[in-house]
């Protein structure tokens, strides 16, 4: 029978020789979510595993050794953590926690990672986290180094990426306190100001009423971000017979936000329209999608080219400097007065977990090798596998 030790610690509760989780994981999980949400709350950080195991250590673990328990409740433990903190203050950091100071055109940013199925696609999950999830989504490895983070405003429904319901505009504080919390963890945020489903759903698919919600969504968050785009793969709704639709949610943008950078994300080897832009003004951003399956290319190998429409390319690094070359050509010639920028949001996805219904996928080293290689033949940044020209 384990003593109260034993049931706390969660040592020797599976047999001889064995560790198991016991009481311990009753009490917090397997994630230990009860500490990282105290150290949090106390320290505006995220413990480490050192931090972690210093907690364990206090509310039990050291009874092991034959020591008392420093902090026998979350309480004690709370109060314990707060007096360390006050006494042993983190050092000044030698830049403002501020995302917005960073350069959006050598953006870096993971909008497809991390490969876990608790945070997957987290751009159309995070207005419905708490301010803790959000900060543990931050702290992940494959989200701290990069620059920015994308974020929805308006969700509707989708099962397979667990996307709910959220209407950003009913909810202006809590967008802004979200998109306030992501430049204080020192990112930028990039606004997606309505998912797809959002307008079938809970707009009916009315154009006037999509127009009224982009031009206040980005009213809304005009001065806490770096750049805005209307939704994901425009062409799913707006088809190439609706040409002058799409330019009008380009023109209601641009009157919420006259100075913001406006970006325009499309399916897999679709190029940008350059009448969509037209007389939107300001600077203009190709958000492309290479294709997931989509060879690298960049090589001219013959195996790596593709045909995509009456366009040939040698593979997505050509797809990617075939956009840049058309629309650098238009913005000369003085066809457009916008200033255009082309980027990459999307190439590559992620093994998530056993049984996904999304494939190919790729480790997200591969990701970034590819994103390197689609940054060397015209794209200014990269969103998808948050990976930056060195």
């Amino acid at each position: 029978m384990p003593n109260d030790h034993q049931r706390f610690t969660g040592i020797n509760l599976n047999g001889p020789g064995q560790h198991g989780q016991g009481t311990w994981k009753a009490l917090c999980g397997t994630a230990n979510d009860e500490i990282v949400e105290i150290f949090y709350q106390v320290t505006n950080k995220i413990p480490t595993d050192i931090d972690l195991g210093q907690a364990r250590w206090l509310l039990g673990a050291s009874q092991w050794y034959g020591e008392q328990i420093r902090c026998p409740t979350f309480n004690d433990y709370a109060a314990w953590l707060l007096k360390e903190h006050a006494a042993n203050p983190s050092p000044t950091p030698d830049h403002p926690q501020n995302g917005l100071r960073h350069d959006w055109r050598t953006a870096t940013a993971a909008w497809l990672y991390p490969g876990d199925p608790s945070y997957w696609i987290a751009s159309h999950r995070m207005m419905l986290w708490d301010s803790q999830k959000i900060a543990r989504y931050l702290a992940l490895p494959e989200i701290a180094p990069t620059t920015h983070v994308m974020i929805c405003l308006n969700t509707g429904q989708r099962r397979e990426v667990f996307e709910k319901p959220f209407d950003g505009l009913r909810h202006p504080d809590t967008v802004r306190a979200v998109f306030q919390q992501v430049i204080e963890a020192d990112k930028a945020p990039i606004a997606f100001c309505v998912s797809q489903e959002f307008f079938v759903q809970a707009l009916d698919g009315i154009h006037r009423k999509l127009l009224e919600y982009l031009e206040e969504s980005t009213r809304l968050v005009a001065d806490l971000c770096h750049m805005a785009l209307p939704m994901r793969e425009l062409g799913d709704i707006y088809g190439g017979r609706e040409m002058d639709k799409r330019n009008d949610l380009f023109k209601a943008m641009r009157k919420g936000a006259p100075n913001l950078p406006l970006a325009e994300h499309e399916r897999s080897l679709e190029q940008i329209p350059v009448s969509d832009f037209r007389d939107v003004g300001g600077t203009i951003i190709s958000g492309l999608q290479t294709g997931f399956g989509t060879p690298t290319g960049g090589e001219n190998r013959p195996a790596d080219q593709i045909t995509h429409g009456d366009h040939t390319y040698d593979g997505a690094c050509g797809f990617i400097a075939s956009n840049k070359e058309r629309m650098d050509h238009y913005v000369t010639s003085r066809h457009i007065l916008e200033s255009h920028v082309n980027a990459v949001f999307e190439h590559s996805l992620p093994r998530v977990y056993a049984g996904q219904m999304w494939k190919p996928t790729r480790t997200l080293a591969h990701a970034q090798a590819r994103g390197k290689k689609l940054l060397q033949h015209g794209a200014a940044f990269d969103l998808s596998a948050g990976v930056a020209d060195a």
